[in-house]
């Protein structure tokens, strides 16, 4: 009689065990393909993306330049994103962040600098002194685009580029930085 309570058991914790595990592979399979969905509608839209020549920003320092010269000499990545008519029914916002950044310890200073400019109007600027390593680095936060006419291309210019200050910046040169522009966004419907 015991042998035949343990065989019970044992079926009955094998088969809960089974069931939680293809209950939890079906819930990270429905998880990781999840797609959002507004009034039954898949919401699949994404701005058009063109960059001049690809989305890597290359940096290899020579040498510093003053910041009225950065946008003769500072490193350039060109990009537009076009918002076709199939975003006319939606509010929709838009981030632009650096990701799997590679920099040199040095150059995460006040003098390593970054201008992003949206058709011609600078709309964020500063320093990589506050980089966190390890992490993505936003340039424009999560912004509402507004516009009533659509399809709408905005051209954006990031300039990167060592600011000369007047000091000895040696240890700056021949450092190397790297990374990769991303454009994320966001919709709802109006």
């Amino acid at each position: 009689m015991g042998l035949k309570k343990l065989f019970i058991v044992l079926s009955i914790t094998i088969g809960i065990i089974f069931g939680l595990m293809l209950g939890s592979s079906y819930a990270w399979y429905a998880y990781s393909n999840a797609e959002s969905t507004l009034f039954g509608r898949i919401l699949s839209e994404k701005p058009t993306i063109i960059f001049a020549q690809d989305d890597s920003v290359v940096f290899r320092t020579n040498m510093p330049i003053l910041d009225s010269d950065r946008y003769l000499f500072a490193n350039i990545t060109s990009f537009n994103v076009t918002f076709e008519n199939n975003f006319i029914d939606y509010e929709t916002a838009m981030s632009i962040y650096l990701d799997d950044i590679i920099i040199d310890d040095e150059l995460i200073s006040d003098s390593f600098k970054y201008e992003l400019m949206e058709n011609g109007t600078t709309i964020a600027s500063g320093s990589f002194m506050e980089y966190q390593k390890n992490g993505s680095f936003i340039l424009m936060p999560s912004k509402i685009i507004d516009n009533q006419v659509y399809p709408a291309t905005y051209v954006y210019d990031l300039f990167v580029w060592i600011s000369d200050d007047g000091t000895n910046q040696n240890n700056l040169m021949g450092k190397t930085f790297s990374a990769k522009v991303k454009v994320d966004n966001a919709m709802k419907r109006k």
